[in-house]
């Protein structure tokens, strides 16, 4: 998307499936995480060389990190207070979705990018 762009769900129960969809998939990304977190401290354990390890461990990380960015870069959470349960607006500039309490109360910072968000 190239334009900043805005929903909003009207309908309580349009919201409320909207929030139970996304906190599934928010509890399913976590799952993940944590899981790719105790592979990395079961490496530690493994009978393997240094090698093997860090081969294992570069890979890891690498998932980790996709697994994050996924999360980052979706609209299931606002990229600044991490809340599940709010409409959304999308910042082109670093394509995030931000709930719109963040976006009005930091929207300088946000579309020019002036701190890290996430």
């Amino acid at each position: 998307m190239e334009h900043k762009k805005e929903i909003k769900v009207m309908d309580p129960r349009l919201r409320a499936i909207r929030n139970n969809l996304r906190e599934i998939i928010y509890l399913r990304w976590d799952q993940e995480g944590l899981q790719l977190i105790q592979a990395q401290s079961h490496l530690l354990d493994a009978h393997l060389s240094q090698e093997e390890k860090l081969l294992i461990h570069l890979q890891l990380e690498e998932n980790f990190k996709q697994n994050r960015n996924l999360m980052k870069n979706s609209i299931i959470m606002c990229g600044w207070c991490h809340q599940r349960d709010k409409d959304a607006i999308y910042n082109p500039s670093n394509r995030q979705w931000f709930c719109p309490d963040c976006y009005n109360e930091h929207e300088e910072e946000i579309i020019n990018k002036t701190s890290i968000v996430y």
